[in-house]
């Protein structure tokens, strides 16, 4: 069992080192009476020492996120006049205001984080938020260009073939030779380039961390660290880049969806592995 002497950091552990105390000249102890000093022991309040473990524990954790703070925004952490406090809400411990200053840092100019960690417990890892398709929504709130590409790679959604393309051609089911897709695409003019980035970005095939993860596959957790924030930072700057080749074609084919669905699928029959009967005049037009 440990003594319980305040719900605020420790002294010197987060806060800077105070000036030494004057010392003063030695006071013979007073003595008390045995009962005095029980009445005195009764006013402690103990708690077990797992908490203590796990206080410390916070502790250890909020100082290396303010060492990152340091090291990735120097300007900024020396300028701080944040409140290093942990607070503690309804028996759960939250972040320092320093703490919370930092995130905002990182989300606006490192990677990503969700709005729901700046108001919440602490977290055992640095939240991540996928930043990739999102199977999970309605396809009437989707941007035109990623449901066609999501109907592909799914082979459904009949009701978008029947508004945007001619009545004889629908992309024909089948398993797909990728490298001639690809070779296809690479021979084609103009922005049909990026139509297999496209089909890999609704497939969670990027390589990319921020893009392939999924609220339904998960991820690994990356804690608090140096090697895990540069990780997390390169991985976000290339998901950048791929939004950044995507754009353009993702606004032409929500311009001209008629022109580009029917260029998309017509590619797509041609790279089928076999070419069922049925679906055989598709591919010759």
């Amino acid at each position: 069992m440990c003594a319980y002497l305040s719900a605020a950091n420790p002294p010197r552990i987060l806060n800077p080192i105070a000036a030494p105390e004057t010392l003063l000249p030695s006071v013979p102890p007073q003595l008390v009476s045995a009962a005095a000093a029980i009445q005195r022991l009764r006013s402690i309040k103990f708690i077990p020492a797992r908490e203590v473990v796990e206080q410390l524990g916070v502790w250890q954790e909020s100082s290396h996120i303010l060492f990152l703070y340091r090291r990735y925004f120097p300007q900024q952490f020396t300028r701080s006049t944040a409140s290093t406090v942990i607070p503690i809400h309804h028996a759960e411990r939250g972040y320092s205001e320093r703490e919370l200053e930092f995130f905002k840092l990182v989300d606006q100019h490192l990677f990503p984080l969700p709005e729901m960690m700046f108001d919440m417990e602490r977290l055992p890892s640095i939240p991540i938020h996928p930043q990739g398709v999102d199977w999970e929504d309605e396809p009437e709130n989707l941007r035109l260009s990623l449901r066609a590409a999501m109907a592909l790679v799914s082979d459904d959604d009949a009701m978008l073939w029947e508004a945007w393309l001619p009545p004889l051609l629908r992309p024909a089911s089948g398993e797909r030779d990728w490298d001639h897709f690809a070779e296809l695409c690479r021979h084609a003019k103009g922005l049909a380039v990026r139509f297999p980035l496209l089909i890999e970005l609704v497939g969670h095939d990027t390589g990319n961390m921020w893009l392939d993860v999924s609220w339904e596959t998960g991820w690994e957790d990356y804690l608090w660290g140096e090697a895990e924030m540069e990780y997390l930072k390169k991985e976000w700057r290339k998901a950048q880049r791929i939004f950044t080749q995507l754009n353009p074609l993702l606004d032409r084919m929500d311009k001209h969806p008629r022109y580009w669905l029917k260029r998309l699928v017509k590619m797509w029959n041609r790279a089928l592995k076999t070419v069922p009967t049925s679906s055989a005049n598709q591919v010759r037009e």
